[in-house]
């Protein structure tokens, strides 16, 4: 693991025999039969003129199947549990899947929230708004392409960096978000073709309503719907994104509401830290 760790630490380098024994507190015996075994399988390439050592290709398809395997998903239903048991709200997990948010799972949902279906909501502003603050420039210009309002691209291009320095998010109630971001939005009465016209109009109305909070004032008092924080994945992009649902319509105080943004961006980190995740050290854009 040691050498593993160091040559991956340094992809734009290629290490001696005596580096990588030095470094890794290995003798040369032990380094040697090492790093000759590791060659041997693919795991690590030597330069034949250089005679230094590299990732190798094995380590590819090594990757590729442990993407396979466990994700943030797995680990999900307990950590949500225990959220929504120590604040008493309704606590969901969210994903990016084809160009939409989908409600991936939930833990002490309102009695009254009794649909099987999941929430699945169109990734345009303000939807999305946690997983583009991380992202690259030309994913977070794809995604305010698709807003149904200009108002909602201005609200989004302030939240974003106040979002990345602050580890959470935090949206406004309005009657409009309220009905978009319940189940009842996608399941409800009606044909196909009448929900998903139901769920546009919703969305243009939200986009043009200030849903979102861009710089918390302790002392202010605000009307929250939704706050949320990201779970990071082994890359460093946001895999999931955790929110707890206030269904009230009280006011709380910005030093409130920071206080429950930072206990929903530590049950994110668990997450993250369950996945062997971490937090890019800035904002991709």
């Amino acid at each position: 693991m040691a050498v593993l760790e160091l040559l991956a630490g340094h992809p734009d380098e290629r290490f001696t025999l005596s580096e990588v024994a030095r470094r890794c507190e290995l003798n040369k015996a032990t380094a040697h039969a090492l790093l000759s075994a590791l060659s041997e399988r693919g795991v690590l390439l030597r330069h034949p003129d250089e005679k230094r050592y590299s990732l190798g290709p094995r380590l590819v398809a090594i990757g590729d199947a442990a993407r396979r395997g466990y994700t943030a998903v797995d680990f999900v239903p307990a950590v949500l549990a225990g959220l929504a048991a120590e604040t008493g709200l309704w606590a969901r997990a969210w994903r990016v899947v084809a160009e939409h948010v989908v409600c991936v799972a939930e833990a002490g949902a309102p009695a009254d929230v009794t649909t099987s279906a999941p929430v699945r909501l169109p990734l345009a502003p303000p939807v999305g708004t946690l997983f583009m603050a991380w992202s690259d420039a030309p994913t977070v210009e794809a995604w305010l392409a698709r807003a149904a309002a200009v108002e909602a691209v201005s609200a989004a291009i302030e939240a974003l960096p106040v979002i990345c320095r602050q580890g959470f998010a935090v949206t406004l109630a309005s009657p409009e978000w309220r009905a978009l971001s319940q189940p009842t939005a996608v399941s409800g009465d009606g044909s196909r073709d009448a929900r998903l016209s139901a769920r546009r109009a919703l969305l243009v109305a939200v986009a043009h309503r200030p849903v979102l909070v861009a710089e918390l004032d302790d002392e202010r008092t605000y009307r929250p719907a939704d706050v949320s924080a990201p779970v990071f994945g082994s890359g460093g992009q946001v895999e999931l994104a955790l929110s707890v649902t206030l269904e009230s319509e009280a006011d709380l105080s910005g030093a409130d509401l920071r206080a429950l943004g930072a206990r929903v961006a530590a049950a994110a980190d668990d997450l993250t830290a369950a996945v062997s995740g971490h937090r890019p050290r800035s904002r991709a854009t």
